[in-house]
């Protein structure tokens, strides 16, 4: 049977991209069979069966390309896989699914190795096996793939709640079932104890601050290593509770970011349909139910309220009760609203929603381009260091199912869309041609900064802001540009260019060495595309491929911070502070039809 695209088990996928031919057809033929478009294929049913083509497929279009695989190449793969695929059933069922590979020796005189790379199983089956197998003489600090895939991803399909219990019973199950002498058990039993042991320090050590939010993970940890201070040293932590930001206001961001951790409190602003607002002190998990409860109790009020998200179009989310850590949904420019069901058509955005009506170019044009772009650089990488690599997994499968915060996460994409936001409101707001022009220079020049600090983010969010449709029809804006500028605009823009899964970007930070702050939209976009293209389990088994590739992409931001970066290398500057001010604030139009207004009346539809 032929598998279907999200079927395909990934190491037949893997050997199938090492054999694709890539065509390209320049000329048309005639006639049309079927149409097919970007992303369909032909021809799967004559390559499994082994039968004839029923038809021949002539092309509609020029400058047609393919990727094709051979039927000698794509039976072989197939045939290869399910030779190397090793099965462990109880009961006639499967409950681990392993692939047989060879191991380097690195000698050609020494016995061959197989390694054995877990593929699916049950969640019991994976960490038995991995236990099993695990490497004894490497400190747990140390990457060990396997073992790093499951301790990151076991959230997925393995929750703490069930998996403190079955790593418990491991450390005396051994002692008791092992055959051989007495020495020989007591070894067994010393050895598991310290697998069991190495995979907890690796958890912990991930977990980090997450640690103090888990009872079950602590109890876990207090009964493994015999420490009765764990559970006061949580209590202590989670009674210092920090105020760390109050939301919907502005001046948090002059601040030193530190993370926002679940046990955190928060002051949140809460809007009425008047425009006064109360704050309130909730934590970050709060529900949208307790964030109304928390207004109404402060309001005195009896009415049933609704939870609103209003950005800074008018545009209205109503929140769910069930809702986590509300906060987090709210645009650049959005606010939290309560009101009744009969007020919400009357709600309208607050003026300070609208942002700016002059532009900031007096302000910034004077600062050197290098100072911008390295405090950008400098406040980007606070954002991305306080992002835990469990956010990821959190916002790829749901935060909402897990009842975890993504809060550091939704922090750094948010800016991400500030940033862009910035230089789309710039233009838009400056009636000058020849200001125009050198606000364009100035961008370009920040970009470039941007790019030579490794700050992918900043420099891909400020060609972005470029690329706006509010900026790139300004015609008369562009002509005038000086063709180095023109030149470089291009440059930039071709690492956006999307084809071959982002190829030119994918090369460029392939050369760069930490610290990098990375294009965090793509690397979002490559777990949410890993998630929805394979099913996370198979048969009632866990694809633990998928989980895999997930954990790939969560260690490129690993790997992206795995250097310090060096604020004291900060160019030499007159007013570093004013900068560093600056930058923290943007003041921004988030209204994609306010600022196309604004872009039609700096320069009119010709004609």
């Amino acid at each position: 049977m032929f598998h279907q695209k999200g079927d395909m088990k990934e190491n037949v996928k893997r050997e199938l991209a090492g054999v694709l031919i890539f065509e390209s057809h320049a000329k048309a033929g005639t006639g049309v069979v079927c149409t097919l478009h970007e992303g369909d294929d032909f021809g799967k049913l004559a390559l499994v069966n082994d039968a004839p083509r029923a038809a021949s497929i002539v092309l509609r279009e020029d400058n047609c390309h393919f990727l094709r695989v051979d039927k000698e190449d794509f039976n072989r793969i197939l045939r290869d896989v399910e030779a190397n695929t090793v099965r462990l059933k109880e009961h006639d069922q499967d409950v681990l699914v392993l692939q047989k590979s060879l191991r380097p020796s690195g000698h050609g005189n020494l016995p061959v190795h197989f390694k054995y790379t877990v593929m699916s199983g049950t969640p019991e089956k994976i960490l038995e096996h991995l236990l099993e197998t695990m490497r004894l003489d490497i400190h747990f600090s140390e990457p060990d793939p396997a073992l790093d895939d499951f301790v990151l991803m076991h959230c997925v399909f393995m929750p703490n709640s069930q998996l403190c219990p079955a790593l418990l019973p491991v450390c005396t199950y051994h002692s008791q079932a092992s055959q051989g002498s007495e020495q020989e058990r007591l070894d067994y039993a010393l050895a598991t104890k310290r697998r069991v042991l190495s995979l907890a320090l690796r958890w912990a050590a991930l977990q980090g601050h997450h640690l103090l939010e888990d009872d079950t993970m602590i109890g876990f940890l207090d009964e493994l290593h015999g420490l009765s201070s764990s559970n006061d040293a949580r209590t202590s932590q989670k009674k210092h509770k920090v105020l760390l930001r109050q939301f919907s206001s502005g001046e948090e961001r002059l601040a030193k970011k530190q993370p926002i951790r679940s046990f955190d409190d928060i002051l949140l602003k809460v809007y009425c349909n008047d425009h006064t607002y109360t704050t309130i002190r909730v934590p970050v998990l709060a529900t949208g139910r307790e964030v109304i409860s928390a207004v109404t109790d402060k309001l005195g009020s009896t009415e049933e309220l609704l939870l609103i998200n209003l950005s800074a179009s008018g545009e209205k989310q109503i929140l769910k009760p069930n809702d986590v850590s509300v906060f987090q949904s709210l645009g650049v420019n959005g606010r939290l609203f309560v009101c009744s069901r009969e007020q919400l058509d009357l709600l309208n955005p607050l003026p300070e929603q609208e942002g700016p009506s002059t532009g900031s170019m007096s302000s910034f044009e004077l600062m050197s381009s290098k100072d911008l772009a390295f405090q950008m650089t400098q406040y980007d990488w606070e954002l991305f260091s306080c992002v835990h690599e469990y956010e990821l997994v959190y916002h790829t499968f749901s935060r909402q199912a897990y009842r975890r915060s993504t809060a550091n996460l939704e922090l750094f994409l948010k800016r991400f869309n500030q940033v862009q936001l910035w230089v789309v409101t710039e233009v838009c707001l400056c009636a000058t041609l020849s200001k125009r022009v050198q606000l364009l220079k100035k961008f370009i020049k920040i970009a470039a900064h941007c790019r030579e600090f490794k700050n992918l983010n900043s420099f891909f969010a400020i060609i972005m802001g470029m690329c706006n449709l509010a900026v790139s029809r300004l015609g008369q804006t562009w002509e005038k540009l000086p063709s180095k500028f023109k030149k470089f605009y291009a440059e930039f823009e071709s690492l956006l260019d999307p084809s071959r899964n982002h190829r030119a970007y994918r090369l460029t930070v392939a050369k760069m060495e930490p610290p990098i702050i990375p294009f965090m939209p793509l690397l979002i976009k490559d777990m949410t595309f890993t998630n929805e293209g394979n099913r996370t389990f198979i048969d009632g088994l866990v694809n633990f491929e998928k989980m895999r590739l997930i954990a790939n992409t969560v260690r490129a931001m690993k790997h992206c911070r795995s250097q310090p970066f060096n604020a004291e290398a900060s160019p030499a500057s007159k007013n570093p502070q004013e900068v560093r001010n600056y930058v923290r604030q943007l003041s921004v139009i988030d209204n994609q039809r306010r600022l196309s207004q604004l872009s039609f009346k700096l320069e009119p539809r010709r004609g």
